[in-house]
């Protein structure tokens, strides 16, 4: 359970850090944890991120989780360079939808229990 939690966390710090980084003044941040799963919201508001940037940034972060990848690097994130970063991110999560609407970037992973 401890290193669930510490792959939420990265995960979660990882995003924020890429935001605020690259486009954010503005973070609305929620995790919830279900019985089966954890749900990260992210609502970056006024994105500076363009419909090429969002659609981009979905690819990203929708790779396939690779449970091998993530078995031996999930603590190295935070360590590297955004790119890689954001790849490892989506082979930590189960699905992502990023999406823009109203002039705000939302993100929402969802990540099963295992």
């Amino acid at each position: 359970m401890k290193h669930i939690v510490k792959k939420i966390t990265k995960i979660a710090d990882e995003i924020m850090t890429f935001l605020l980084i690259n486009d954010s003044d503005e973070l609305d941040f929620k995790i919830k944890k279900e019985n089966d799963r954890y749900i990260v919201k992210i609502v970056s508001y006024n994105t500076k991120f363009s419909d090429d940037d969002v659609l981009e940034l979905d690819e990203i972060l929708n790779v396939q989780r690779q449970h091998e990848v993530e078995a031996y690097y999930w603590q190295l994130a935070g360590e590297t360079d955004f790119d890689n970063e954001l790849l490892l991110i989506g082979s930590m999560v189960d699905e992502a939808k990023v999406y823009k609407a109203n002039n705000n970037l939302y993100i929402e992973f969802f990540r099963i229990n295992d």
